[in-house]
């Protein structure tokens, strides 16, 4: 086989282990085949140490297309393996390595001539012609990084480019059940929810609105044809309806798709006649939507078809808005361009006033360039955008004769950027970056005016592990002020939870350790305390100051014969209470197993499929439950249903197991029979799915009314 070829399923593979990666341009970052935008940096890792003076010395040269040395910035690291090249106008290159300039020279080291294609970048946008050119560069990265050029690099270098509170206290006071949002008093879009007189919840394209008190059937409610609803939320009586819609549109002579994010407004005040009072969209996916107060607040992103450039140079590329019927264009003098960021796809945030949404105006910002998870406060919408760094490994010592594949390093780091809400006021604040991935929302949190944030550098699997976990701690300005570096080396987060003064993380891959961080001085947060266990937590609940509800796995290691690293398996579904009122000696208090390997529950990567009811201490989730047998890997399904558990700082007892057992033959659950959501309104206690709504006795739990849709 060629080593062009060889090289191209080094890239291909590249591209499917690397997440999608390589089309993330971001400064400082370079490429499977070294492609960087114009004013970036370039680095290659070497296999073999350089001299310290080669990048003065003119044995390490940058070449332009006609052979012609030219000047750049080069810098070798302290290692004298990492050298960096710096200020390349738009060109192409090679970065062009003597054999006089290692350290060490054998016979096996040879010449080294790594292309390196820099592309002019766009700065701003100002007419349509700028936001086009912003498309061609990033069309013709993808085009450097996968045409022609694989077997060059074979025959030359071998190289591959490459304030977080519990919502229970404010549900505490009310009869009916509220969602499990993140922050106090801002509301996130479920698809189960009740305004203490009706259930409202989404199967399939439709809306069922159910009376809570006879369990009848009020409402099927139809948004529209081929709509499949996303996110409810109520706001005195008036229905939020959040979805995304595919549509294909036609523009003079060429065909266009997209998928556009709306929001429909009814009027719920007779719930057996909902009347739409207005539906408001922006192009893209629906990812996040919240509520503070009166004011919504949607986000969805969205990629154009740039690539319809190359065959049609009018393709329109500006997102647009739609208020009922009426589509309208973003100016391009309106969409603004995130700091350090290249990506080819908008962010874009939309608000409105919902105290009169009949009339106020839905107002909308657009952002080109990244996407991310969210986090929000009362002043702000973070998104963490996780850009992954990519580098060539040289390696000199590479017999030419025989075919090889050289491995890529990489890294990863967060940029973070801040968007400032004030009611419908939308604008950019300011961005700043992090070492390593965010896990999810949870990961992020506002305290006092700093930014918390939780990541993962690294890889935490494999024979290269190298992961390693963070705290960093940002100021207004997104500044780091403080941090707590390098936690469980060899891990990866799991679950993040941020409650008053402190943080606590969860990391694993053989044990659970439970850290508990102190940032009540931001300039110097410091590890309290910490605690190993078996297994992991997904997600962190507090229950109340001196105590944590823990949802996740119990785990077995084994150590498989001809293997060199244990192997981990997940078993039941764990439950743990923790115990914090000794930071330093955070302890375990009661530990409760679940079923056998192969049971979940949707609360283990969903918030908000926690069933909380403060008034009784009781917290509970849907749940489907296996065990195993004697038989190597199989698993005997039992039921699917729900569990309630009283949880204080005395321990955790099961209140209510409400599993429908399998029947005979079953062998896995009906996923419309699974319960999504738990909700009680006043003194019923109600289990819902996609095929039915079943009521209990919220005090005995007895079997009371089931409806079936």
């Amino acid at each position: 086989m060629k080593k062009g070829k060889i090289l191209g399923i080094a890239l291909t593979l590249l591209a499917i282990v690397g997440l999608s990666s390589l089309f993330y341009f971001t400064k400082d970052t370079a490429y499977a085949n070294g492609v960087i935008f114009e004013g970036e940096s370039y680095t290659v890792q070497l296999e073999t140490a350089l001299t310290k003076d080669s990048v003065t010395n003119g044995t390490v040269t940058v070449t332009d297309a006609a052979g012609k040395v030219v000047q750049a910035k080069l810098k070798l690291d302290d290692t004298a393996k990492m050298l960096t090249v710096e200020n390349l106008k738009a060109g192409q290159y090679k970065v062009v390595i003597k054999k006089n300039a290692y350290a060490k020279a054998t016979k096996l080291i040879s010449e080294q001539s790594i292309p390196l294609d820099v592309i002019q970048k766009v700065s701003a946008l100002k007419t349509e012609a700028d936001l086009k050119a912003y498309f061609k560069a990033y069309i013709a990265a993808e085009n450097a990084m996968y045409q022609g050029r694989e077997e060059e690099m074979a025959q030359e270098s071998f190289g591959v480019a490459t304030e977080n509170k519990s919502s229970d206290k404010a549900s505490g006071g009310q009869n009916y059940s509220s969602t499990n949002n993140q922050v106090e008093g801002i509301e996130e879009g479920d698809i189960s929810i009740t305004d203490g007189k009706n259930i409202y919840t989404i199967v399939d394209n439709k809306i069922m609105i159910v009376d809570a008190k006879s369990l009848k059937m009020v409402k099927r409610l139809t948004v529209g044809k081929d709509i499949y609803p996303t996110h409810l939320m109520l706001h005195n009586e008036l229905l939020i309806v959040g979805y995304t819609t595919y549509v294909q549109t036609q523009r003079e002579d060429y065909f266009d798709s997209k998928s556009i994010s709306k929001v429909a407004f009814y009027d719920v005040k007779d719930a057996a006649n909902p009347v739409l009072v207005r539906e408001v969209g922006q192009d893209g996916d629906i990812t996040n939507i919240r509520k503070l107060g009166n004011y919504l607040y949607v986000v969805s992103s969205k990629t154009p078809n740039y690539w319809m450039l190359t065959e049609n140079p009018d393709v329109e590329l500006r997102p647009a808005t739609y208020d009922g019927g009426k589509e309208k264009l973003i100016p391009v003098d309106q969409i603004k361009l995130l700091p350090e960021s290249n990506q080819p796809s908008y962010l874009i945030v939309s608000a409105i006033d919902v105290s009169n949404v009949k009339s106020n105006e839905w107002k909308t910002a657009s952002f080109l360039g990244n996407s991310g998870q969210m986090y929000m406060s009362e002043s702000a919408i973070y998104i963490a955008s996780m850009n992954y760094r990519f580098w060539p490994v040289v390696d000199t010592m590479i017999d030419t004769t025989e075919s090889s594949i050289v491995p890529v390093q990489s890294e990863n780091e967060t940029t973070i950027y801040k968007i400032a809400i004030d009611k419908t006021n939308i604008s950019m604040a300011t961005e700043g970056k992090v070492k390593g991935s965010v896990l999810n929302q949870f990961s992020m949190d506002e305290h006092n005016g700093y930014i918390r944030i939780a990541t993962t550098e690294g890889n935490a699997w494999g024979a290269e592990a190298n992961s390693k976990n963070h705290l960093f701690i940002l100021d207004g300005n997104l500044k780091q002020v403080g941090a707590v570096h390098d936690l469980a080396p060899g891990e990866r987060i799991y679950s993040a939870r941020f409650i008053g003064d402190k943080a606590y993380l969860v990391t694993f891959k053989e044990t659970d350790p439970l850290f508990v961080i102190d940032t009540k001085n931001p300039k110097a947060p410091k590890v309290l305390g910490e605690l190993k266990i078996p297994g992991f937590s997904n997600y962190l609940h507090p229950i109340d100051e001196n105590h944590l509800l823990g949802i996740g796995y119990d785990t077995e290691v084994r150590m498989e014969e001809g293997s060199k690293e244990p192997i981990v398996l997940t078993k039941g579904m764990k439950l743990s209470l923790f115990d914090v009122s000794d930071l330093k000696n955070p302890k375990e208090k009661q530990a409760v197993v679940i079923g056998g390997r192969g049971t979940y529950s949707p609360v283990q990567y969903d918030h908000k499929a926690l069933f909380r009811d403060p008034r009784n201490n009781f917290y509970g989730f849907p749940v489907t439950v296996y065990s195993e047998t004697d038989e190597q890997d199989r698993l005997k399904y039992e039921g699917t249903g729900a569990q309630i558990y009283k949880v204080t700082a005395s321990g955790i007892d099961l209140v209510a197991n409400l599993l429908e057992q399998a029947r005979p033959g079953e062998q896995y659950e009906d996923a419309y029979n699974a319960v999504q959501r738990l909700l009680y309104v006043e003194d019923e206690l109600y289990a819902v799915s996609r095929s039915k709504v079943t009521s209990y006795n919220g005090k005995t739990f007895k079997k009371q009314q089931t409806i079936g849709f």
